[in-house]
């Protein structure tokens, strides 16, 4: 298993790329999707940054229901914010898809504790 200063350091580096990807203005946003080559994948990319949130604030030892709530409460804060920046918008499509994400993060978490702890018993 990760020691715990990376698992922090790849949580933060996480949460960073997903805020600051979510805040670029419209036109960096696209500049930024076509050098990814990641076309119109504005959803999935919600629900796979809130499902490794999610998974990595749980991996950190914050409890389950806590790791919902606050990767639920960035993912809003992101399409709140994005109310005023030139060329976003805040969108129901992506508050689901960061639920969703949640929900698969949670799912994950709870795999990984069950295998670990199985792993360990034996």
């Amino acid at each position: 298993m990760m020691r715990a200063d990376g698992k922090r350091l790849l949580l933060l580096l996480v949460a960073v790329a997903f805020v600051g990807g979510a805040l670029l203005p419209g036109k960096q946003r696209d500049t930024v999707g076509t050098w990814l080559a990641l076309g119109s994948l504005d959803v999935s990319i919600h629900v796979f940054f809130c499902a490794l949130v999610t998974l990595l604030v749980g991996l950190n030892g914050v409890r389950a229901a806590l790791a919902v709530m606050g990767t639920l409460l960035l993912g809003a804060g992101i399409e709140f914010a994005q109310l005023w920046i030139p060329g976003r918008s805040a969108s129901l499509d992506d508050l689901v898809g960061n639920a969703a994400g949640v929900l698969i993060g949670l799912l994950l978490l709870w795999a990984i504790k069950r295998f670990w702890i199985r792993g360990k018993n034996g």
